[in-house]
């Protein structure tokens, strides 16, 4: 995962202190329409 690899690799690199994530949203869905049944 994300977490591990900057956790276990990218931290431990030199020169490297912090590092700040930005979490993408993807859309999963196109629209607001809920299939309602009859």
């Amino acid at each position: 995962s994300y977490r591990k690899l900057l956790g276990d690799i990218l931290l431990k690199l030199p020169h490297v202190r912090e590092s700040k994530s930005y979490i993408v949203m993807e859309e999963v869905k196109e629209s607001l329409c809920l299939p309602i049944p009859d």
